[in-house]
């Protein structure tokens, strides 16, 4: 693999604390396929709706969930195993709280860079957010990730032409550290919210990193999800230094368009429902009555919410299916700006 001149390694470091399910004293797991996410607060639903797709798809690796605060209630109905681990479905799910500072959306190259560096991922590694769910067989995305870097294209600005000012800015500030002209030539946008990275191309996460620390060295905050408006070149961080190692890192990517996360029609294998409005905080009565009714993102997380993983109440689940029925009914005759 060639390395590019004037990118370092710096960045990547072993910061993780390991608690709930792990404890430092035990012995780390360590599976050929790997997915993980990162979560705090109420996106815990989301984690169990993500843990749940990917056992109905087949898949039974490892998942391992980064997280900061309390492990989520529904952990103490899962069946322990031997090692502390969850069996989810014949998943094994582990998590490990993360002492960072950092935006979760900014940790992302870090936390995938250590989990292959302490052997967690011993061949395949998948980050997925948590606000995603997967609609297809898990054997697409073992196929997937053969063929190089996972990614998904952006529905807003996916389109970017190597021209495009911004990223002219990229790779003049990439030319000003030292990182010389871009290998790959890019014309689209990609998504941070979902990477696939076979050990093989795992340099990938450390051009990513680089180009996270790109970003802080041209006043970007560790703490922040966004900075300015799209104008500054790094007005998202993580998904702009996600798109600059596309440029730099020399391992090939396998990319699909927008449709891959549900954000145009015709694709098959994620949702992925962006946005402050997750579904497990709608009221989707409420939102249908605004003219905005429930999304198939919406209606895929529902249908993941029951599972190995439980986190609600056989009453509470179905009065939320119920309410998006109703909901989805409504959307038939009125929507916002039909």
């Amino acid at each position: 693999m060639r390395t590019i001149s004037g990118i370092e390694t710096s960045g990547i470091q072993d910061n993780i604390d390991l608690h709930g399910a792990v404890s430092a004293a035990t012995e780390l797991p360590s599976h050929d396929q790997v997915v993980c996410t990162l979560f705090e607060k109420d996106f815990h639903f989301g984690v169990a709706a993500l843990a749940n797709s990917l056992v109905r798809g087949g898949f039974r690796g490892l998942i391992w969930a980064g997280y900061r605060g309390e492990l989520p209630g529904w952990t103490r109905a899962l069946p322990k195993l031997s090692n502390g681990l969850f069996n989810v479905g014949g998943a094994t799910l582990g998590f490990e709280e993360i002492a960072t500072g950092k935006h979760f959306t900014q940790f992302k190259p870090e936390f995938m860079a250590t989990l292959f560096r302490k052997r967690i991922a011993r061949k395949y590694l998948w980050y997925f957010d948590p606000d995603i769910t997967v609609r297809c067989s898990w054997s697409f995305f073992e196929q997937w990730v053969e063929f190089g870097v996972a990614l998904c294209q952006e529905i807003t600005n996916g389109t970017m032409p190597s021209t495009h000012p911004i990223r002219c800015a990229w790779t003049a500030a990439a030319r000003g550290a030292g990182w010389g002209d871009p290998i790959h030539e890019q014309e689209r946008y990609y998504n941070a919210g979902f990477v696939g990275v076979s050990r093989d191309f795992n340099g990938f996460l450390t051009t990513w990193q680089s180009a996270l620390d790109l970003a802080y060295s041209n006043g970007v905050g560790t703490g922040v999800l966004k900075k300015g408006g799209r104008e500054f070149a790094f007005n998202t961080p993580d998904q702009d230094a996600l798109n600059i190692a596309a440029m730099y890192s020399d391992v090939p990517l396998s990319a699909i368009g927008p449709e891959g996360m549900g954000f145009t029609p015709g694709g098959f294998t994620m949702y992925h429902t962006l946005g402050r409005a997750k579904p497990w905080r709608k009221n989707f009565l409420r939102y249908a009555l605004s003219g905005v009714p429930p999304s198939n993102g919406d209606k895929h997380y529902l249908q993941n919410a029951e599972g190995p993983i439980s986190p609600y109440t056989q009453g509470h689940l179905g009065s939320l299916r119920l309410q998006a029925a109703i909901a989805t009914a409504i959307g038939r005759f009125y929507r916002k700006g039909a």
